[in-house]
């Protein structure tokens, strides 16, 4: 059952690629043929909830484990954030700009969600101090800045104080 944990963000992970499947996908065309933002729609919304249930979930996840998972994430939006930024400068004067602007925040959002809940996570464990939890907590949110801070705060998960030999991962 440990492992249905990482349903969650697993589907943040992937978010923007299926904003990409339903905005430029055939077979989801088929499906919502006049009404692809709807489909963006839900998307966000079952990507917020799913960013959600790891905030709130946060204290079954040790600071290693969440570190780990947001920086998957965030490692894995790099290639769609590259797209939607093509499409941004290849469509500027048409709906491109505001639309990758629209997915890079929604993006941005879901995974400094998850991101927030690791460095919360990694405060309450004592990896991180208070200055260091609210600077990286601001961070998570903060395009570009987000990929440091997430590899930092999960350099500081992987250190261990205090704790007895047998207990380290």
């Amino acid at each position: 059952m440990t492992h249905l944990k990482w349903i969650p963000p697993l589907y943040t992970a992937v978010f923007p690629y299926v904003c990409l499947a339903a905005l430029y996908g055939e077979p989801l065309r088929d499906i919502f043929p006049r009404h692809p933002f709807r489909l963006v729609g839900i998307a966000w919304a079952v990507g917020l909830a799913a960013a959600l249930v790891v905030l709130f979930t946060r204290n079954r996840w040790t600071a290693r484990e969440l570190a780990r998972a947001n920086m998957l994430i965030k490692l894995v939006h790099i290639p769609a954030y590259v797209f939607w930024f093509a499409v941004g400068i290849l469509f500027f004067l048409f709906m491109g700009a505001p639309l990758s602007f629209v997915m890079d925040v929604m993006a941005i959002i879901l995974s400094g969600i998850v991101g927030l809940a690791a460095v919360l996570r990694c405060r309450v464990e004592g990896r991180l101090t208070t200055k260091a939890a609210v600077v990286n907590g601001i961070l998570q949110f903060v395009f570009c800045a987000d990929v440091f801070s997430v590899v930092w705060v999960y350099i500081k998960s992987r250190k261990v104080f205090g704790l007895m030999p047998d207990e380290r991962r």
